[in-house]
């Protein structure tokens, strides 16, 4: 990619000036920086990025169209919907409710919002600003410089939205998609925005989705971002959505992720005004073949603020799955109260699952905590669920999704959890109960009963 190859995609989408110049300083940035290097680099070291087909040509269109069936048929109501296939922006539908309460769903290279987008876009993850010299990921630069198909979401001051917002992203074309989402919510707004991934069986073929979304929460709003990965087996996908907290806002990224060869996400909060709050969340369960890697980040940067990461997962067959998370507290980020947990259930040998969390704290004026455990299914308690009549494979089914059950609890999206709970259910209907790993073999009847 060079800075021609820019200008024929900003041309091809019709933008303003000034957005096209946010891609040309990325795409500078682009040419003077390598690719991830696993060895070397410590936010890379836990996934090889020999598994990120990097090499494919960017896919801008085609003739397919988004499945019909999606989570917008769980919803008896009318709901602002973006479709982008293969890189391209189909269609937006957008109630007239909505749009007579000023609420956007638009593309990010419609003309009549260039104003807004260009003093939002990539100014939460270009290392071409001055802010954000550290954040020199390659894959990140990417997006910002070449990004395909982009929608806009803009909620206006004291708006609240009954119903989410669905951004769909379908892809059935080998190759590079760069999906980007811009997320706007003025003073006193609220709203949910749910983006669901989906894809057609690639066969041989390589697929990369490399996707970025920001997020901005105005001074005491609210915004639940919550991606749900169901991609087919060949598709990699890697993501930052990363959030702007103003003053006693709130922002919960939420990552839900069942599909995918090789899926990396980066859900990132900063807390840059007082009293700003996130709730980052994850349930993942990986099979056979796959990786999972979640790297949740929250930097506190202001007083008096608050966080709580919470991740689930659960694994079976040959697969891996990595949680890396990281709190960062300023030394000017006095009265912070933050907690990290990763939670991991192997079902079966064969899995493996490696967790990370840590703090960074440059105050000491804090409430701090974090922790991590990765263990079996507990004998003892499908001994007493079966001893009680419960045959094996409800009392597996029971005890797994009760693992994911407070994680499911913050999202309260229900067209999300329904697909969730299916998606955990036929994860459990596919274990093989020869193979699947208790924390205690030997069970004593008569201490038990």
């Amino acid at each position: 990619m060079n800075e021609q190859d820019v200008l024929e995609v900003s041309a091809g989408l019709g933008e303003a000036d000034v957005v096209r110049d946010r891609r040309l300083a990325a795409a500078k940035v682009f040419a003077d920086v390598a690719w991830p290097d696993s060895r070397v680099d410590e936010f890379w070291r836990s996934t090889p990025f020999k598994r990120i087909p990097v090499g494919g040509p960017v896919v801008n269109g085609s003739e397919a169209q988004a499945p019909e069936v999606s989570l917008a048929a769980a919803v008896d109501a009318p709901l602002a919907v973006a479709t982008i296939v293969d890189g391209a922006l189909l269609h937006v539908d957008l109630p007239a409710e909505l749009a007579e309460r000023g609420v956007v769903v638009a593309s990010l290279s419609d003309p009549a919002h260039a104003e807004l987008v260009a003093q939002r876009i990539t100014t939460l993850t270009s290392a071409a600003t001055e802010e954000h010299q550290g954040d020199r990921d390659r894959t990140v630069v990417l997006n910002d410089a070449a990004w395909t198909a982009g929608v806009l979401v803009h909620v206006p001051a004291d708006v609240e939205l009954e119903h989410p917002v669905l951004v769909r992203v379908h892809v059935t074309e080998p190759g590079t998609h760069l999906p980007r989402v811009l997320v706007d919510l003025a003073h006193h707004a609220r709203a949910t925005v749910v983006i669901e991934h989906t894809s057609t069986d690639p066969g041989d073929q390589r697929v990369l989705v490399d996707e970025v979304v920001e997020v901005f929460t105005g001074d005491s709003a609210s915004c639940q971002l919550v991606s749900l990965q169901d991609w087919t087996g060949g598709v990699d996908h890697l993501a930052l959505h990363k959030g702007r907290v103003g003053r006693d806002a709130r922002f919960d990224p939420v990552e839900l992720t069942f599909g995918g060869r090789t899926v990396r996400l980066r859900p990132e909060a900063d807390l840059v005004a007082q009293g700003g709050e996130t709730y980052p969340a994850g349930v993942y369960a990986a099979d056979e073949g796959q990786w999972f890697d979640m790297q949740p980040y929250v930097r506190h940067i202001a007083p008096r603020a608050t966080s709580d990461v919470l991740f689930k997962g659960s694994l079976q067959g040959r697969s891996r799955t990595v949680f890396r998370g990281n709190v960062l507290v300023t030394e000017d980020a006095v009265g912070t109260v933050t907690d990290e947990n990763n939670r991991t259930l192997i079902l079966t040998d064969g899995a493996r699952a490696d967790a990370t969390p840590f703090l960074e704290i440059f105050c000491s004026d804090i409430t701090a905590g974090h922790g991590s455990a990765t263990g079996q299914i507990d004998a003892r308690a499908l001994f007493y669920l079966e001893a009680r009549g419960i045959p094996r494979e409800q009392a597996i089914r029971l005890i797994v999704t009760g693992f994911f059950h407070d994680v499911l609890d913050r999202i309260k999206v229900p067209m999300v959890d329904n697909r969730v709970m299916s998606k955990v259910e036929a994860q459990v209907s596919n274990v093989d109960l020869s193979r699947l790993g208790l924390t205690d073999a030997t069970i004593d009847e008569d201490d038990l009963l």
